[in-house]
């Protein structure tokens, strides 16, 4: 099991992450569960069809800033082997694209 170490510190929430994507192999089971602030900021490189990320206001924000969606994408999702089923929970605001998955859920089949 990895968690994130009690100070919720932007380098301890990647490093989590990250120690979590070396770990991980195909067939394993992955439960995340982000609970805290998290913040919708205009989209510094263009990639979002809405203009804006979505972010993680970590415990030190104000000196080492916030973790955006493409930064999740980066440490998290790409490398993350193949074959590691993953259910993430984000209990936050401005959730809903926070991992920037490439397809949209939308419910009712339409």
């Amino acid at each position: 099991m990895v968690s994130t170490p009690p100070n919720g510190t932007k380098a301890n929430i990647a490093l989590a992450y990250r120690k979590l994507v070396k770990i991980a192999k195909e067939g394993d089971v992955v439960y995340l569960y982000y609970s805290g602030h998290s913040v919708k900021v205009a989209d510094n490189n263009v990639d979002e069809a809405d203009g804006y990320d979505q972010a993680f206001v970590p415990l030190d924000f104000q000196t080492k800033g916030i973790i955006r969606d493409d930064d999740l994408l980066k440490i998290l999702v790409k490398p993350m082997a193949k074959g590691v089923f993953v259910t993430s929970v984000m209990d936050c605001c401005h959730s809903g694209s926070i991992l920037d998955l490439p397809y949209s859920f939308k419910a009712g089949g339409t």
